[in-house]
């Protein structure tokens, strides 16, 4: 189970009641990554995520390295700004910090959805991260790795697709056990005798569910149509705009008019899409509303 006590309002009496219910409940909660600071466990200096763990930010959250999750320290800044699930292990209120784990709400996430999973079944999971050849995307508490050929799309560079939170449908393909793939029916008949399996004994081999973005021209984007796109990249001549990822247009700098000075990634633009390249694949346009 997850909440989410940033969705909930009330005075500090009450977010320190919904805190001490999520541990006493084994609840896992959100919480934002908003820094990192070294402490001392153990007489050892640790480095910590710290975390706002509820709206008010007067209480810290801490995870130690050792309950992130994440194979090296160096990829604890990766998480800066992204909202986590964690499982409350400690809480001191007189320091107003509570101790965190990311990997025991994992571990909590993966039973869950395992009580339900089959093969076949397909979900919607969130990229975490994003490199030259690959992406790394989650969804309930399962992490999975896609590349370049994975994903077969006509770009060299992933990161001129994907961004940190961006979706991707993926479909299960097996469920794997100890090294063994999980029979459906085995699977059935665990549910059924209340078997319960050890979340991090079993793996799930997913494969993404990949749509030729291309296909969406002459259906969803025709020329001259008027559609919301962000800024993905600037160039001395102009912009990529991402109407979808995976679909971006080039437009020149807009008029003077609408923009003065130069736009920025990840603002919001509204482009008239001007000619489209079927052999090359290429779209081209004209940025005609700013929006901020």
């Amino acid at each position: 189970m997850l909440a989410n006590i940033f969705e909930r309002k009330g005075d500090q009496k009450n977010f320190w009641a919904e805190l001490f219910a999520a541990k006493q409940n084994n609840m896992a909660i959100q919480a934002n990554v908003v820094g990192l600071e070294t402490h001392k466990l153990n007489g050892e200096s640790v480095r910590c995520w710290v975390l706002e763990v509820e709206p008010t930010g007067t209480v810290k959250g801490i995870v130690p390295r050792m309950e992130t999750g994440v194979e090296k320290s160096s990829e604890m800044n990766e998480f800066l700004g992204q909202t986590i699930p964690v499982m409350i292990l400690h809480i001191d209120q007189d320091a107003a910090q509570v101790l965190c784990s990311r990997i025991r709400a994992i571990e909590l996430m993966q039973e869950i959805a395992l009580r339900r999973v089959k093969v076949g079944d397909q979900y919607t999971a969130t990229v975490t991260k994003v490199s030259q050849n690959r992406i790394v995307a989650e969804t309930s508490g399962f992490s999975f790795t896609f590349t370049n050929s994975d994903l077969k799309l006509p770009f060299k560079d992933l990161r001129d697709v994907y961004q940190v939170g961006h979706t991707i449908t993926v479909e299960v393909k097996e469920i794997v056990r100890d090294g063994q793939a999980v029979q459906q029916s085995e699977a059935a008949a665990g549910e059924d005798q209340g078997e319960k399996v050890p979340a991090s004994s079993i793996r799930l081999v997913v494969v993404p569910v990949l749509q030729d973005k291309w296909d969406l021209i002459g259906t969803k984007f025709n020329l001259r149509g008027v559609y919301k796109g962000v800024i993905k990249r600037q160039f001395d001549a102009g912009y990529w705009v991402e109407l979808v990822p995976g679909l971006d247009v080039y437009c020149l700098h807009p008029k003077r008019s609408l923009h003065k000075g130069l736009l920025k990634e990840g603002q919001v633009v509204f482009i008239q899409l001007q000619r489209i390249n079927n052999k090359e694949r290429r779209l081209s346009g004209e940025i005609t509303r700013v929006i901020g």
